[in-house]
């Protein structure tokens, strides 16, 4: 655990960091740039991809060291891979959506997995054909969590809510309506009003049957990551579009500190289903200094429109990228989840944009799932598999044309490591959620993740089958973050 600072040895370490960004930003006003960034073509990460592939509390990971402590819950897999690395901390916190989490000691049915002697990676059933599963298989009990890992990358430290009933781990964000569940969306380390460091989380809230509510904030404290307050995001029309908080971004700018929210846009879904068509990005921003109640009030935003400019009026907001008359990237449909990462290269500040490439012309297809009497009959699969980078020389763009820097080879494929020849999952695979993760840089090369899942529910019981993947992408002069 890292020394406990007092408060104002916070102010001033978030100051002195603040004040460097400032300096760094002038530079870059001076300085010529090039914006549009050259990236090569993605490799797998073996490091990262082994730290998170995990059994449990206590146990030998697939990098052959023991990573989570055997005295405390562990998480072993999760989606939606976000991450904020804390200086002060001197860790990066990891942010997870649905996850599952390995009790300590074991209980039957939680997150533990077992590996054979194939290498397959199993979870004990949770849940039979009585219960609803077909197959049986096991599902995750928290919807959310929080891994820690330490800068020298060889400890997972995970946070989540408190133990159930039955002593299982529980989502660590919670909304106030009961039958309520949040997703995470991304962090950004800012100050509160009284200048003390905090972390600011956003949070996407849904229910069982998938219909979206609203964003919200979280505040964090540093270090101990405990929730000052979960704020909802208010004052956003009914009739917006826009699912707010979906990337953040944090820096100092003539107005101030600035946080720039980024949200996706879902567009034209396919009756009765819920998939959509095209998804875009957007753009607002807020003075941090309003604290978490101002910086939660849209009617304090500002939104990006082509035409006029930053507007008072959130419906107003352009797409950064698909619009149909863009000369870059017109009619391009993005990932349900991206992040925007300001970095540092030899030409001087960019503004990069992850995500993946969803045209709804390659990446909608249908499969027949197996199950009683003769299947749910056919469902809408995303086949997309192509990872996309865009850069800006702004927050708001003009962003570049795409460059496809990676296709995930887990795409639609009917196996996971350690099976046999003859064994085949239930469904197929499909990949979602990538983000970058620029404090790990490291020899020009940018660190994204990318999650896994199945089209058959079945196919959870399979560790492998559920966890983030990374990779290393190459590009042209980038910097290390810090």
């Amino acid at each position: 655990m890292p020394p406990v600072l007092r408060r104002n040895s916070f102010q001033i370490v978030a100051a002195s960091l603040f004040m460097l960004s400032f300096a760094a930003l002038m530079a870059d006003n001076i300085l010529a740039q090039t914006c549009t960034v050259q990236a090569g073509a993605g490799i797998p990460d073996t490091t990262f991809d082994q730290d998170f592939t995990q059994n449990g509390p206590g146990q030998i990971g697939r990098n052959g060291r023991v990573m989570e402590s055997p005295n405390a819950p562990g998480w072993t897999g999760g989606d939606s891979m976000y991450s904020v690395f804390v200086p002060m901390m001197g860790e990066t916190v990891f942010f997870f959506s649905d996850s599952y989490i390995g009790q300590a000691p074991s209980l039957a049915g939680d997150g533990t997995a077992l590996t054979d002697s194939a290498g397959l990676r199993t979870r004990a059933v949770n849940c039979t054909p009585e219960f609803g599963c077909f197959p049986a298989t096991n599902l995750y009990r928290a919807h959310n969590s929080i891994v820690v890992r330490d800068l020298l990358g060889t400890k997972l430290r995970t946070i989540t809510g408190p133990l159930s009933a039955d002593g299982y781990s529980t989502s660590y964000f919670t909304p106030a309506t009961a039958g309520h569940f949040y997703w995470v969306a991304d962090s950004v380390l800012g100050i509160d009003d009284h200048g003390t460091p905090k972390i600011f989380t956003f949070l996407m809230e849904w229910d069982g049957s998938l219909n979206y509510y609203g964003a919200a904030i979280a505040q964090l404290s540093i270090p101990s990551l405990s929730i000052d307050s979960i704020q909802p995001i208010v004052n956003d029309p009914s009739d917006d579009p826009v699912h707010w908080g979906v990337s953040a971004h944090l820096e100092p700018t003539n107005a101030g500190l600035t946080l720039y929210v980024y949200g996706i846009e879902d567009y034209v879904p396919y009756p009765p289903f819920s998939f959509v068509r095209y998804r875009m990005p957007h753009i607002a921003r807020v003075n941090l200094r309003l604290g978490l109640t101002g910086i939660a009030d849209a009617a304090n935003w500002m939104v990006y429109n082509r035409n006029s400019g930053w507007v008072s009026d959130i419906l107003a907001s352009s797409r950064l990228i698909g619009e149909a008359n863009d000369p870059n990237n017109a009619n391009d449909s993005i990932g349900e989840m991206f992040t925007v990462k300001k970095v540092r290269s030899s030409g001087g500040t960019t503004y990069l944009l992850v995500s993946q490439d969803t045209n709804p012309n390659t990446t909608i297809t249908v499969d027949n799932l197996p199950g009683p009497p003769n299947g749910p009959g056919p469902v809408f699969l995303i086949t997309a598999k192509d990872i996309v980078l865009y850069s800006a020389c702004k927050p708001q763009g003009p962003f570049s044309a795409k460059q496809v820097v990676y296709s995930t080879p887990e795409t639609q494929a009917s196996a996971v490591p350690g099976m046999v020849p003859g064994q085949t999952l239930n469904g197929h695979l499909w990949t979602y959620g990538q983000g970058a993760h620029p404090q790990f840089t490291k020899d020009r090369r940018l660190l994204i993740s990318y999650s896994i899942n199945s089209d058959d529910s079945g196919d959870l019981i399979y560790a492998d089958a559920y966890r983030p993947r990374f990779i290393r992408v190459p590009v042209t002069g980038l910097l290390p973050d810090f």
